[in-house]
């Protein structure tokens, strides 16, 4: 009886284990869920640093079209970038600001609205085709679990660096 209890005890630690190793959570990533254009854009949330609503946005001369300015963040100066642009719309009119932490630098972009954070799989998230400069600056995309069918494009935030 003691050896069966003894074996009893090893499988519920192999159980254990197992359950702290968090499998399934290396099976997905959070993403943040934004608004640009009526299209609906991820980031991972490993890279999002903050949410602003409200800025002021300091031009620059000489710089690309889709570089709104830079802002003063805490004594940290963040360059704020206009996604509709960088994407070829036309710039939108009501926006926040996603301020992202990518390979340590800080970069902003300006959205419509910010929607949601969900945990998405991995292996749901299909490739796109590059082909244009809008579509490399997205990644994968997928169906936005309880959303009623919503694509949601992921943005290769490395890209914006580039």
């Amino acid at each position: 009886m003691a050896d069966e209890m003894m074996n009893y005890s090893l499988d519920m630690d192999d159980i254990q284990s197992a359950l702290s190793d968090n499998v399934y959570e290396n099976e997905t990533d959070n993403y943040l869920i934004f608004r640009s254009d009526d299209i609906f854009y991820g980031v991972n949330a490993d890279d999002v640093d903050e949410i602003l609503t409200e800025i002021a946005v300091t031009y620059v001369p000489l710089v690309p079209t889709h570089v709104s300015g830079v802002i003063n963040l805490r004594g940290q100066i963040v360059p704020i970038v206009d996604l509709r642009v960088l994407l070829g719309r036309m710039p939108g009119e009501d926006c926040c600001a996603i301020i992202l932490d990518i390979e340590e630098t800080k970069i902003g972009i300006l959205v419509d609205t910010v929607d949601q954070m969900v945990a998405i799989n991995r292996s749901s998230i299909l490739p796109v085709p590059p082909q244009q400069r809008e579509q490399r600056m997205v990644s994968g995309m997928c169906t936005v679990p309880n959303q009623a069918g919503t694509t949601m494009m992921v943005l290769d935030c490395s890209q914006l660096l580039h």
